[in-house]
């Protein structure tokens, strides 16, 4: 039989107090839904089944590229009442594992051993320990010692009695949709909130004789949902430090890893050495002996190995090449690619630019929508001039060519190779190779000169 998932995602998070749907809060850079489809698509699930609330329905525009089936809550009535929007369109028997938007840190291999565990009984219950259990359902066993589920307590329901249990229900079951309509067409709302909990199919299932089984997870910080932002800090605190020991102990250098922050999928390869206060946001590789110096934000971008990013420099949607330079206070923009050996030096940007091996531009400089070649020294103080107010022009500067300090290249032009440029020129017109350009005013001197 077929795995389907179910996600709930229809909480309108009241609690977070913010206009942003709950689970479109982020943890480590990416969405709470998200980090819960990720984890479910590893699953390898016939399908994925996202319900959310009528307000929300633009969630469905950021994930796109999931192949998700989308369903609306109308009325926010309760968990079993959105598990049942979905159950209609499963087929007979199939398998049902229910999971919710709001746990970020979800592990796949905890669920695979979850969906593996006791294939015999009819619902299974994902629990986990807390010291702290407030606000949580308490897991009631048949008798302690015994591997079934009696009942499952809310916390509004809960006596004084059942507020001491440290077992806890983290809202994640397992079963068949058969048995899943079932056991919720009996469900009702006879509670303090007036809604239809899932959690009431645990004594239904008891009644009818059917085995209800716990999985008590080692650990929880894996299982944590988000309520409000206080549980959203501590969550993406728990996801920073898992991934800072994950680099730490496949031999990465963190002088301070408690100050760098990981925001998407980064990949790190041998001998990497990384200061603090370093940010990785997106998609990012770095690959073997790169340093990443102090104070640097790296978006979206493959280093590669021998290259060394010094301090304040920030690079965004590029790729670098093995053995360059990059700051210190750098800013490479987006659609920037640097092949090996380039070093770009301090308050340098560039934009939209490719360039070749062994060219340096060291100093103060802006090279916006450029083709660079190899060999090429960039003065100080040179500026691509691409943008005539409407739109944006292509500057092509070709291999050897020295710019001097202070130039300015009106786009569109074309630099030969081997020019040279003297110090002080504005450049409007293509060249010849192996030329002088100098375009420049002639120094004047006025002799006895008074104010």
């Amino acid at each position: 039989m077929s795995l389907n998932i179910i996600i709930l995602a229809a909480g309108k998070g009241r609690r977070m107090h913010s206009s942003l749907p709950k689970v479109m809060h982020k943890v480590g850079g990416s969405t709470m839904l998200e980090h819960v489809l990720i984890a479910s698509k590893k699953l390898k699930p016939k399908t994925i089944n996202v319900v959310i609330n009528s307000k929300t329905d633009d969630i469905k525009k950021s994930f796109e590229q999931y192949d998700v089936n989308w369903y609306i809550q109308l009325k926010q009535n309760g968990t079993a009442d959105a598990v049942k929007t979905v159950l209609p369109h499963l087929a007979i028997n199939e398998k049902v594992l229910v999971l919710y938007a709001d746990t970020p840190l979800i592990d796949h291999k905890l669920l695979e051993k979850f969906i593996k565990y006791m294939p015999k009984s009819d619902v299974k219950v994902l629990t986990v320990n807390l010291e702290n259990p407030f606000g949580y359902g308490r897991i009631v066993r048949e008798q302690a010692e015994e591997e079934i589920v009696a009942k499952i307590i809310e916390e509004l329901e809960a006596d004084h009695i059942q507020k001491n249990i440290k077992e806890c229900n983290t809202g994640i079951i397992f079963s068949d949709s058969t048995t899943l309509k079932n056991l919720i067409s009996k469900v009702d709302n006879k509670n303090s909130k007036k809604e239809y909990y899932l959690t009431d199919i645990v004594s239904i299932a008891n009644k009818n004789n059917l085995l209800v089984v716990p999985l008590l997870a080692k650990e929880s910080n894996s299982l944590l949902g988000v309520n409000d932002k206080i549980q959203l800090e501590k969550t993406e605190k728990i996801f920073q430090n898992n991934k800072r020991n994950h680099f730490l102990s496949q031999g990465v250098t963190m002088l301070d890893s408690q100050t760098v922050y990981f925001k998407g999928n980064v990949s790190i390869g041998e001998d990497v050495e990384i200061e603090q206060n370093v940010v990785f946001e997106g998609t990012v590789k770095i690959e073997d002996n790169v340093k990443i110096r102090a104070n640097t934000n790296i978006k979206n971008t493959k280093i590669s190995s021998g290259t060394e990013i010094k301090t304040f420099s920030i690079i965004e949607d590029s790729t670098i090449g093995s053995n360059c330079s990059i700051g210190p206070f750098a800013r490479i923009r987006p659609n920037c690619k640097l092949e090996e050996n380039v070093g770009i030096g301090n308050f340098v940007e560039v934009k939209a630019t490719s360039i070749k091996k062994n060219t340096k531009a060291n100093h103060l400089t802006y090279l916006g929508d450029t083709d660079i070649g190899e060999n090429v020294n960039v003065g100080a103080g040179v500026i691509t001039c691409n943008y005539d107010g409407v739109n944006k022009h292509k500057t092509i500067i070709k291999d050897n060519v020295f710019v001097g300090s202070d130039s300015q290249l009106i786009a569109p032009i074309v630099v030969e190779e081997g020019v040279t440029i003297a110090a002080g020129s504005t450049i409007t017109d293509n060249s010849e190779k192996d030329s002088l350009l100098i375009a420049r005013s002639r120094q004047q001197e006025k002799k006895n000169w008074k104010k």
